[in-house]
Order: C-alpha cells, then structure tokens, then sequence
C-alpha cells in the first residue's frame, strides 16, 4: 500500500554500524517511545519474534513482529498479526567509502476487511506514504546521531 525508502550514509565503518543494529535489546531501547510497548515472544538464532503493544489516542492496539537478521546485509522484520499484517520493514547495510550506507524501506499495508476497508485504504494511501516517510527520517535521523556520537536533541514540553 504505502511504499517508502529512505538512504543515509553514517560516518562509521560498517562493523560498528552493524554491531549497533544487531543489538536488538540496544536498538529498541534507543528507539524506545512511551506509546510502545515490546515483549519478546522467542529468539532463536537469526529471528526475533515481539509482541508490540501501541496506545494509539486512547486505543491500545496489539500486533506481532517477525525480525530476521540477515548480517551483513539487511534486516528484515514482518508484521505476523494486527492491523498492519502483511506489512513489512528493511534495513539494508553496504559499505561505502564514506562509512556505511543504510537503506530503510518499508511497505506498510493496513489490514481492514471488507469493501469499506478497502475504500479507506485507497483514501488515506497518501497520507500513509506521508506519515511512512516522516516515520523513516525519524528513525534514520536518530540512528545516525547515535552512531556518530551526537546525541539526539531533549524532547520538546509540552
């Protein structure tokens, strides 16, 4: 449905750039947001599957994520159930002269049933692709910082 990428080259070699992303319990703690919610269901060798509880304007909503680490070259999560199911995220390493180029991609589907479903999806694939792209420059923009040590500026008050 909503199809987005986002490249960025991070001034770090590419082992370091891959040491951060293949922490998982690091990666999701600097990602960490207080709407989210992660439980890990399993590990076993490359593949991670979590359960995400996300508070949604007052809406508490469930889904399950399938994490594959495909090192050195990409990192491929899917979501199993939820209203995203189907949906799935890339993030894609290569070696550059710079440092590591990171690709994060993402097609992210919402699971609505029936005709009306189908009729809001169409609607808001727009906007979908809008919030995708915003929600990988955010991701992108604090992946950087972390990894070339500077760190991410204090949240706002409301």
């Amino acid at each position: 449905m909503a199809k987005t990428e986002v490249k960025r080259v991070i001034r770090v070699p590419i082992e370091k750039a891959l040491e951060y992303y293949a922490n998982h319990d690091l990666y999701n703690s600097i990602h960490k947001k207080d709407e989210f919610t992660y439980t890990t269901i399993s590990r076993r060798d490359n593949e991670i599957v979590a359960e995400v509880q996300q508070d949604f304007k007052g809406q508490k909503m469930t889904f399950t994520n399938k994490t594959v680490y495909n090192l050195p070259r990409s990192i491929e999560t899917e979501t199993l159930s939820g209203m995203a199911k189907g949906s799935t995220q890339k993030i894609a390493f290569e070696s550059v002269a710079e440092g590591t180029k990171v690709t994060y991609s993402i097609d992210f589907k919402l699971a609505l049933a029936g005709v009306a479903g189908k009729a809001i999806g169409m609607m808001s694939n727009k906007m979908m692709k809008k919030m995708t792209k915003e929600t990988l420059e955010e991701i992108a923009d604090l992946d950087q910082k972390h990894l070339e040590g500077e760190q991410p500026p204090p949240p706002i008050p409301e």
